[in-house]
């Protein structure tokens, strides 16, 4: 599976100016990142995906390979870094809500046999170092949850401002 989560963060890496956009307007782009990796792997089905389904119990996207089926979950958070202004939702907050998602989306996975997945685009991010060391701790509330990185792409939204692709399985 490391080569179909690669391929969907190659995807979004190459879509950047889409990426510049949604930080320009602060917008999360929850269903568009949907739509794009429904669109990336569906020509993977039939040869190395099985099965292939949008919104399937609880999950963005439900895929089935010859090692067993994934539970997708697509997701954007927003961060309260790179001077996004005092009323922007606090990370911590943000990460809360997706690890609680990703809570619940592995219990789904696991009474069908399968396994959880999910797909984050977090954004912005600035060069502060005390805004990367906060942030790595908040990675770890993903790890705590029993999904490993597998995959990160840093896309670059204007000088020293970027956004991370991450694919947790």
């Amino acid at each position: 599976m490391e080569d179909v989560w690669n391929g969907l963060l190659d995807h979004f890496e190459a879509r950047a100016d889409y990426f510049r956009i949604f930080d320009r307007y602060r917008m999360r782009p929850d269903s568009w990142l949907q739509v794009e990796a429904l669109a990336t792997l569906l020509p993977l089905a039939g040869s190395r995906i099985r099965d292939l389904r949008p919104d399937h119990h609880g999950c963005d996207v439900w895929l089935a390979t010859a090692d067993g089926e994934w539970w997708l979950m697509v997701q954007s958070l927003l961060t309260s870094y790179a001077g996004a202004g005092r009323d922007a939702r606090p990370t911590v907050i943000s990460v809360e809500q997706v690890a609680r998602e990703m809570d619940k989306l592995s219990g789904l996975a696991m009474l069908s046999g399968g396994r959880g997945a999910l797909l984050l685009a977090a954004f912005p991010f600035g060069p502060e170092p005390r805004e990367r060391d906060e942030w790595k701790s908040q990675l770890l509330r993903f790890e705590a949850k029993g999904f490993a990185l597998s995959g990160l792409r840093t896309v670059s939204l204007r000088p020293e401002r970027e956004c991370r692709i991450y694919m947790f399985a």
